[in-house]
């Protein structure tokens, strides 16, 4: 759960063409999608857990948005 910290901080004192940023998720619904990557991970033989990092940045980037 440190990734939705540094998610919500880094939003939080960002600002894009005067705009500042923010991040619409909690940490129960990242929960949810950890749980299903956890899955899919145990499922594929921990190959699905390559693109754990990636799956939660583009998570993170879907929905950082601006104010």
């Amino acid at each position: 759960m440190g990734d939705l910290h540094d998610a919500k901080l880094k939003t939080k004192h960002t600002v894009v063409d005067g705009q500042r940023l923010y991040f619409d998720r909690t940490g129960a619904q990242l929960f949810g999608n950890w749980i299903k990557w956890f899955l899919l991970t145990i499922i594929t033989f921990v190959i699905y857990g390559f693109w754990l990092q990636i799956k939660m940045e583009q998570w993170i980037v879907k929905h950082t948005h601006h104010a």
